[in-house]
């Protein structure tokens, strides 16, 4: 049996037979990846603000971008180039690049020379983080299993970034990172996306969509439930 932990940018669910959740604070900037739980350091509310657009501003144009970086021993992260923009075009690519400095990871000389980080950010800063609509059940996720990993227990992850619309579902959703390959972690992921019901974010009163990056950690079971 293969259970789901999702640590959903603050959000976090336990897939199991007693199913037990964690619903703690979104953010706007986070890091994600394999050293995630590294971070020492991250962009304020106000530096996020600070790189809003300027076009985009004026026309309180939302947006969100991500980008993959490498992290050296020493936490710094250089080398970040973005794989996620929306709307494309609109200036929130260079906007996260420009928060890249602010991310800092303690300094670990165990951990690789070029260690892969994700960093992602949604601007504007909103004044109600998204909540759960819905706390998903295990039985939600019982089809989502894939060809390859009924017949293996590996254990893997998977990062998928979405957007979060204004009723509270997700859409445009994008798997950019899974390990190991090939088993259907990233397929998996985006099976799950349309069983996830959110109460969205909100600004100024009204609804307001953010982007959301959803890691996936799936562990097997030997017990049957």
């Amino acid at each position: 049996m293969i259970r789901a932990t999702i640590l959903t940018a603050g959000l976090s669910l336990s897939v199991t037979a007693a199913m037990a959740q964690d619903i703690r604070g979104w953010k706007p900037a986070t890091l994600y990846g394999p050293y995630a739980d590294e971070v020492t350091d991250r962009p304020s509310d106000a530096d996020l603000m600070a790189t809003w657009p300027a076009k985009a501003a004026a026309k309180s144009l939302q947006g969100n971008a991500l980008a993959r970086c490498n992290a050296d021993q020493a936490g710094h992260l250089s080398g970040c180039v973005v794989t996620i923009e929306r709307p494309g075009g609109a200036g929130f690519g260079d906007a996260l690049l420009s928060l890249a400095p602010k991310f800092r990871l303690t300094t670990d000389l165990r951990r690789p020379a070029v260690a892969p980080v994700f960093i992602a950010a949604s601007w504007p800063v909103v004044d109600t983080a998204p909540d759960w609509r819905v706390q998903p059940r295990p039985g939600d996720f019982a089809t989502t299993m894939t060809g390859p990993l009924a017949h293996t227990r590996r254990e893997g992850v998977a990062l998928m970034n979405c957007l979060l619309g204004v009723r509270g579902t997700l859409y445009d959703c994008q798997v950019f990172y899974q390990e190991p390959v090939g088993l259907g972690f990233g397929t998996m992921a985006l099976r799950f996306a349309s069983y996830l019901q959110f109460k969205p974010a909100t600004l100024k009163g009204q609804p307001a969509k953010v982007g959301l990056t959803i890691p996936f950690h799936f562990s097997t079971e030997t017990t049957r439930f």
